[in-house]
């Protein structure tokens, strides 16, 4: 009864969208945009090869997918992987991406969608990242005989889909998975009355973190920011600035907040999550009441560091974490948090915004201590200045963080143990 609602909500949505699209070109090109990267992908075919679907809802399961996707391809040379995500800020430059033989935009999650994929190219395994179970996919793929995992399995306290009116479907979708194993102890809890006895139920971990781990031992941060280190060695010797990563404006508004109550001794390195020229301005002006500001493409070699630096170049953030005292990190006052796995890999403490519950390993991190989750301006305050003064408690969250950042390394090889020593049977 639950999927019949359901279908007919699809039905409606689809129907909508679709007449919508004859008048707002933004809806038309973004359905055109999804047809496209779908019907593409059946140019190639498995040639008899073992097919692996993963889906990623956006950008941070997609890394989580992709770092599954190394290890598959590392211990199985005759595999074929298709990769699928749902969200549009996943931008189509990352379709170039050679550890996938082709990649897509997942339709709209219709009951016949699926049908041409799954003949095509018959897939053995379907793995879902962390959270995004889509009813008729996971049904489809149960009816096709393919054995589907939800990996890094994630549900928050609060999540739509233990609401009682969609619990029901949710319950009834899971019991299509083969396998559910969550991301942390803390997450299994959270699955609490949906999995059935013959689901298979373990705490495997976050693929993430090794993904993370491994871009900070074997990548290289942008040039320009590895001659500036070079250059500011005696400085970093002495100095540990503060770091705020993937500022939006609410975030840059609670900051000068801080800087209005606080006066401090601290340097600052700031890193924009958009780099919008009246903003930018608006902000600097704002920080000069503080002390000195500076741009980093624009410094002069020799010139001293001023109190805030503001970073706009790609390439830096990941690496420039290992160099501050404790770091904010953004995204959590509009949407959702972004990447809180990397400061924490490098032994920092945490802060963001309230919106963490899409991202477990915040949550994880906050009921471990690692992270101050701030609901109002008035808390970012105080926990911002909490950590500017108290260099032990900075100490204890970020030896935390790192500690449950490097203890959570290995869950590709135990997921894919786990599945592939029965999947190929």
């Amino acid at each position: 009864m639950a999927y019949f609602f359901y279908n007919i909500l699809v039905f409606k949505i689809d129907w909508i969208l679709k007449f919508l699209s004859l008048f707002v070109k933004q809806i038309r090109e973004e359905l055109e945009k999804r047809n496209r990267s779908l019907h593409q992908i059946f140019s190639k075919s498995a040639n008899g090869k073992f097919v692996v679907w993963l889906h990623a809802a956006s950008v941070g399961e997609l890394d989580q997918a992709k770092a599954l996707t190394e290890t598959i391809r590392k211990k199985n040379k005759n595999v074929f992987i298709i990769q699928s995500v749902f969200s549009s800020s996943v931008k189509e430059t990352s379709f170039h991406d050679p550890l996938a033989d082709v990649y897509f935009y997942l339709p709209l999650d219709r009951a016949g969608a699926y049908d041409q994929i799954f003949s095509h190219f018959q897939p053995k395994v379907l793995f879902v990242m962390a959270w995004d179970t889509w009813p008729n996919l996971l049904k489809k793929a149960y009816q096709m005989g393919t054995k589907s995992y939800l990996a890094c399995a994630s549900l928050s306290s609060g999540s739509s889909r233990k609401n009682p009116l969609i619990r029901t479907l949710t319950k009834a979708s899971f019991r299509y998975l083969t396998g559910i194993y969550p991301s942390h102890e803390l997450m299994a809890k959270e699955f609490e009355g949906l999995v059935t006895k013959t689901t298979d139920f373990c705490v495997l971990g976050d693929t993430r973190f090794e993904s993370v781990l491994n871009k900070l031992e074997t990548k290289l941060p942008n040039p320009l920011f590895t001659n500036f280190l070079s250059e500011q060695k005696d400085f970093l010797s002495k100095n540990k600035p503060i770091i705020l990563g993937s500022t939006y404006g609410i975030c840059e508004e609670h900051f000068t907040d801080y800087l209005k109550k606080h006066s401090d001794d601290s340097y600052y390195w700031i890193f924009p999550h958009k780099w919008e020229k009246t903003r930018m301005k608006d902000f600097i002006s704002n920080l000069e009441k503080y002390g000195s500001v500076g741009v980093f493409s624009k410094r002069i070699q020799g010139d001293p560091l001023p109190k805030f630096l503001l970073f706009d170049l790609m390439g830096i953030l990941a690496f420039a974490y290992q160099y501050g005292s404790f770091a904010y990190v953004g995204g959590a006052w509009l949407h959702r948090v972004h990447n809180t796995i990397e400061p924490a890999a490098l032994g920092l403490p945490v802060i963001t915004g309230p919106k963490i519950y899409n991202a477990p390993e915040a949550i994880v991190m906050r009921e471990l201590g690692g992270l101050f989750q701030t609901e109002t301006g008035l808390k970012f305050i105080e926990k911002f200045h909490l950590l500017t003064k108290d260099q032990t408690l900075r100490e204890k969250m970020g030896n935390g963080n790192r500690n449950f950042v490097v203890e959570n390394r290995g869950a590709s090889d135990k997921i894919y143990n786990r599945v592939f020593t029965n999947a190929q049977n």
